[in-house]
């Protein structure tokens, strides 16, 4: 009996170390980590977007100051801007398809560092995607706009007028990935211009031509002169920075100006030739 007694003792040892290991591989297993949020800046005259590697699932604010939308067409970019001039701190939590969690710690800010952020599909140590390399240089692209609004016209003969208020390009330059538009408005009405907005869009002229207009709206970089009142009698020069582009025969760059509550909307086309004349910064 003393025997049997033994083996068995020596059995549940056996069993009980093997617990003990089993509960230590799962512990390893299951660590505790934390999510660093991002800081995200955002205000109530320009859009901010995030653009993520996968359709956004689900988008959780912090605050009711936080105005969130998925931008019309597409699923993966989130288009944000703030309800009123100053808040607290908060936060914004968004989940995407492929089961990332991504966190920012959002304030207001009058003019935000970032307004275009990018993720890439690659996942650091802690889950979260992991933010783009700085392909697009914020403080860069506001010195060469900056630059470019000062330099003079090289190309003539490409405007647009709508009632007494005209819209100029005066020259497309490229630095990198980035081209900027300098654009000029002359308002020679005796009532003050307000810009409701400047779009771009790529146009196939082709399908228009069957009925069928394929448009895609591209959003600046960055724009240098945000002021939106043309006063009578003057003019006003604005640089908008994209990313660069060329254009095959059968597409067109639209460039529209639009007036808040009115209806002088100088608008114009660009075709390739006209982008390839780009000059270098």
């Amino acid at each position: 009996m003393t025997f049997f007694k033994y083996i068995l003792q020596i059995m549940a040892a056996s069993v009980l170390l093997l617990l003990i290991i089993n509960m230590a591989a799962s512990a390893q297993k299951t660590e505790l980590y934390s999510v660093s949020p991002y800081p995200l800046e955002i205000t109530t005259q320009k859009t901010t977007n995030i653009i993520f590697p996968y359709d956004i699932v689900s988008v959780d604010k912090g605050s009711r100051w936080i105005l969130a939308q998925k931008a019309k067409g597409v699923s993966n970019i989130l288009q944000l801007k703030a309800a009123q001039g100053v808040f607290e701190q908060s936060n914004l939590t968004v989940l995407t398809r492929d089961g990332k969690l991504y966190s920012f710690l959002v304030d207001y800010s009058p003019e935000p560092l970032q307004l275009n952020i990018g993720f890439s599909k690659a996942a650091n140590e802690n889950g979260q995607g992991v933010i783009l390399k700085d392909d697009y240089n914020q403080a860069r692209i506001q010195q060469n706009a900056a630059k470019v609004s000062t330099l003079p016209r090289t190309l003539n003969g490409i405007s647009d007028k709508s009632y007494q208020v005209k819209m100029q390009l005066l020259g497309i330059y490229i630095e990198g990935d980035i081209m900027y538009y300098q654009l000029r408005f002359i308002n020679k009405s005796a009532i003050p211009y307000d810009i409701e907005s400047i779009r771009f869009f790529v146009n196939d002229s082709k399908k228009a031509k069957r009925g069928a207009v394929q448009q895609l709206e591209i959003q600046p970089v960055q724009v240098y002169n945000d002021s939106i009142r043309i006063h009578p009698g003057s003019a006003v020069v604005k640089v908008f920075a994209l990313s660069k582009m060329t254009l095959d025969d059968a597409k067109k760059l639209q460039i529209h100006c639009t007036e808040l509550g009115g209806g002088r909307h100088p608008r114009f086309e660009l075709r390739n030739k006209t982008l390839l004349k780009a000059s270098s910064l």
